[in-house]
């Protein structure tokens, strides 16, 4: 029975399966003409004076380390300089250590082989007894006696230190009253003016006008005080007429007149 093939045209439920693809042929491996482990000396690539190492790196093989080539001990070691005639190195090392001035020992110096010490000695003292005697006959330790510091030739006065540092202090307190002092009779004298003559005699007739019309108000009040506001009212008037007098009384005390301004 043949296998049935619906054309696209044709609605079929075979047209959902994918269709056939014959698989790609798997092309060779390339392999190079040219073999693989060269020596790049050969080639000089345009230059005329190839170094080694310098264009692909050293040749196949020359990168490897070679099992021989470790480090050793003592290869690190820095190599001390040719020694010369002894006698040559005698005189160089005794200029080089030579001190300039000699040290004083504080310790004996150490015995040589040679200075073999005394043996075999034995004292026959009796230490105990010696500490006991010794002790008996030692004399008692004496306390110190007890100090009065009353009897002391200073007792009771001021010390000098403590003087010298009143008197700066006192010093220093005066410097800044005085400063204080100037500064303030610069700041007076700076806000004090004298007044003219001009001034004076024509503030001298207008209080005297001012006088003369407060005392004509005042002697026009009734004989009567029956109420607080008249009472009040006589009261304003003596006190006005009463610094007016002063002031009055003040500019003709004297023809200097010095005004304070705020």
């Amino acid at each position: 029975m043949p296998a049935y093939n619906p054309s696209p045209e044709q609605e079929s439920i075979y047209n959902l399966l994918p269709a056939y693809q014959a698989p790609t042929p798997k092309q060779a491996l390339y392999r190079s003409k040219h073999k693989g482990k060269v020596d790049p000396r050969q080639y000089e690539m345009g230059v005329k004076r190839v170094q080694p190492a310098a264009t692909f790196g050293h040749p196949y093989g020359m990168n490897s380390i070679s099992p021989e080539q470790f480090l050793k001990s003592h290869a690190q070691e820095p190599f001390l300089p040719e020694r010369k005639h002894p006698a040559v190195a005698n005189y160089i090392s005794t200029l080089a250590h030579k001190p300039t001035t000699e040290k004083m020992r504080l310790k004996a110096a150490v015995p040589l082989k040679s200075e073999v010490p005394t043996m075999g000695l034995h004292s026959k003292k009796n230490f105990v007894t010696a500490n006991a005697i010794e002790t008996i006959l030692a004399k008692p330790k004496q306390l110190p006696e007890d100090f009065r510091w009353t009897l002391k030739p200073e007792f009771g006065e001021v010390p000098q230190y403590l003087v010298k540092n009143k008197q700066q202090i006192a010093e220093e307190k005066a410097r800044v009253e005085e400063h204080l002092r100037l500064r303030q009779q610069q700041e007076h004298d700076a806000h004090v003016t004298q007044m003219s003559e001009q001034e004076r005699q024509q503030l001298l007739g207008d209080l005297k006008t001012k006088w003369a019309t407060v005392n004509t108000a005042y002697q026009k009040l009734p004989f009567s005080l029956d109420t607080p506001a008249k009472m009040k009212r006589k009261e304003t008037f003596e006190r006005q007429l009463t610094e007016i007098e002063k002031d009055v009384r003040l500019l003709e005390h004297g023809s200097t007149v010095l005004v304070l301004q705020d």
